[in-house]
């Protein structure tokens, strides 16, 4: 390696150093600084949005004891299936099926935007006084929409 060294000229020499300069602070900046300041970042951001998470849950804890000092909600009269009707329909939530499950009721439903799913899901809990003992959701067709396969709703 010296004797290749001694070789080249001192123009072709001083290149050499230079490119060798260049390829070992290339080496460092992709190899080692850019992956460990990207893991950074994306570890700061999934920081941020567990603290909103759990903001989010501290807040609607509160809610929740609100209402169950006040008693909650009051059990809804009627067929279990009829105040899932009723309360779909007020929704404009379309149901594909129901069935009944001994005291239980299962519900089916093709195509919802998720936000007003969660919004009836709410509905049944809070001011019915159902429970939803199971919900199995897979991802719709468009963006922002849902298939419920199984919600299993009961009463208190």
């Amino acid at each position: 390696m010296n004797e290749w060294w001694q070789g080249l000229n001192p123009r072709e020499q001083k290149m050499v150093a230079g490119c060798s300069v260049v390829l070992v602070l290339a080496l460092f900046w992709f190899g080692l600084w850019q992956p460990l300041n990207d893991n950074l970042a994306r570890s700061q951001v999934k920081a941020d949005q567990q603290q909103e998470l759990l903001h989010w849950v501290h807040e609607n804890l509160a809610k929740y004891k609100a209402l169950e000092k006040k008693g909650g909600a009051r059990p809804s009269s009627g067929s279990l299936s009829s105040v899932v009707n009723q309360t779909a329909r007020r929704n404009k939530i379309e149901i594909a099926r129901m069935q009944p499950q001994g005291d239980n009721l299962q519900v089916w439903v093709d195509e919802v935007a998720f936000n007003d799913l969660l919004h009836w899901l709410e509905q049944l809990q809070l001011r019915e006084g159902l429970v939803i003992q199971a919900i199995d959701i897979v991802k719709g067709d468009e963006q922002g929409t849902v298939k419920v396969r199984r919600l299993q709703v009961g009463r208190v």
